[in-house]
Formats: C-alpha cells, structure tokens, sequence
C-alpha cells in the first residue's frame, strides 16, 4: 500500500494496515490511553492499541496521553515524508519517535505525562520553510504557535529523529536541535518517548 498524502487515508487505512505486520509483537497488549493526531483544518484521530492491533477512531479521546498537532500544509511534509522514507523496512517499535512509545507506555509515565503542564512545538526549518508539529500533554488546548517550548532543528535532524537514527538529546548535545522557552517540558515528555 502506498503512504496516502490525504490525513484521513493516513490515519484510518494506512497506519492500521502498516501496524498490522506487527501483530505477533503487539499480541496481547492494550494501551493504557491514546495518541491523538490532530492535522490543523482537516480533522483529528485517535490511535491506542487494543489486544495487539491499532484501533483509530475519529475526534479526542478523554484518556488521550499526548495530542501531536500539525498544520496541513505541514502535514505532508513532517508525517508523510517520514512514512514514505520507512516504505519496505520493517517496523521497529522500540525505534519510533511517539506513536509505538507512547501507546505502549506503562500506566504510571502515562499519569505523569498527562500531568505535564504546557506544550511544545517542534520549529523545523525545511529550505526557506519553517514547519511545526506541536506536542501537548494529555487534554490540555495545544498551542502550534505559542508553545511553552521551542524546539529548533533542521528537517534532516528531525527526520533522523523520527526514524530513530538520532535521539534529541544527542542532538542538543550536537549543537543540532536548540531549546527556547521552559526546557522542562520535554525533558518531562520523555517519560513517554525515552
């Protein structure tokens, strides 16, 4: 299947088809909350694993972990981009950014990290374009264009980051990703990434 440009093709077709090759590894497992995808404009999904497979339904779920949020101009992009340069390798969960991390998080990083209070955005510049994808803890209004914390980078470090090539901290510490605003946030997300 090919990775669909259109939000709602990517969330309710395409994912679902592409965890489903995990099914062996996920048998069993239930998240404790869920994932809320949220492109700006053209709609929102939430994402849990229930006994192994991936099931999304339309809208914000009460128990939503942690909601990602993007423009639809950014969408593609920062998401799709990012899909179509994993097309034709296995999925490795232990390796993904957000989804497989926070939906398989423990139930007590989940309760911290729901309590994580403001958001965060990561700023990418992508050529002369700056693309954002904001992360927010648990229910809380996200804020794509007035997050609690900036991260910056370049798109190949953020693409590094989403494939598991790179992880941020190695990256600040490379001088590559800069924090802006209350470095606490992330650090507290990480209860769900690390």
């Amino acid at each position: 299947m090919s990775v669909p440009s259109e939000p709602r093709a990517f969330f309710t077709e395409y994912l679902p088809a592409k965890v489903a090759s995990l099914k062996d590894k996920l048998a069993g497992k239930t998240s404790t909350g869920c994932l809320t995808f949220r492109v700006i404009g053209e709609g929102e999904w939430s994402l849990r694993v229930t006994d192994g497979a991936l099931v999304v339904r339309d809208g914000m779920d009460d128990d939503v972990i942690v909601q990602v949020s993007v423009a639809a101009a950014d969408f593609e992009p920062l998401v799709v981009a990012g899909a179509r340069e994993q097309e034709g390798r296995e999925i490795e969960p232990e390796k993904q950014v957000m989804a497989f991390k926070a939906l398989s998080a423990p139930a007590d990083r989940v309760k911290l990290v729901r309590g994580v209070p403001g958001s965060m955005a990561f700023v990418i510049r992508d050529g002369e374009a700056e693309r954002r994808l904001a992360v927010t803890p648990g229910a809380q209004p996200h804020k794509i264009d007035a997050p609690d914390c900036r991260v910056e980078c370049a798109m190949e470090d953020f693409a590094d980051m989403q494939a598991g090539k790179q992880q941020a901290l190695q990256l600040v510490m490379q001088g590559k990703m800069k924090m802006v605003g209350n470095p606490q946030i992330p650090m507290a997300l990480t209860g769900v990434f690390a």
